[in-house]
């Protein structure tokens, strides 16, 4: 399965990741709580930082072009939604 590119916010979250769970306290912190903090602090980067990790997403939409050429994301729904959407439109007689 072909991975979709990488935005600059995964980079980012990626990144600070690894840097936080470092720290003894955060080893053990789930992944949604950490990725809650992680947010918190994008939000509160300088612009100059973000724009670092809007060149990474551009460098590494780069490479995904040259190695998987014309992909394009097309996301497929589940079965069991499309038939929990169908149950949803049930018409009255």
């Amino acid at each position: 399965k072909i991975p979709r590119p990488q935005n600059a916010w995964i980079i980012y979250r990626r990144d600070k990741s690894v840097e936080l769970r470092r720290d003894l306290a955060r080893r053990k912190q789930k992944s949604k709580d950490l990725s809650k903090d992680i947010a918190q602090m994008w939000e509160n980067e300088p612009r100059e930082v973000k724009e670092l990790f809007e060149a990474l997403s551009r460098m590494s939409e780069k490479i995904h072009v040259e190695r998987y050429g014309n992909y394009k994301y097309k996301p497929r729904r589940l079965k069991s939604t499309l038939e929990s959407s169908e149950k949803l439109h049930v018409e009255k007689p």
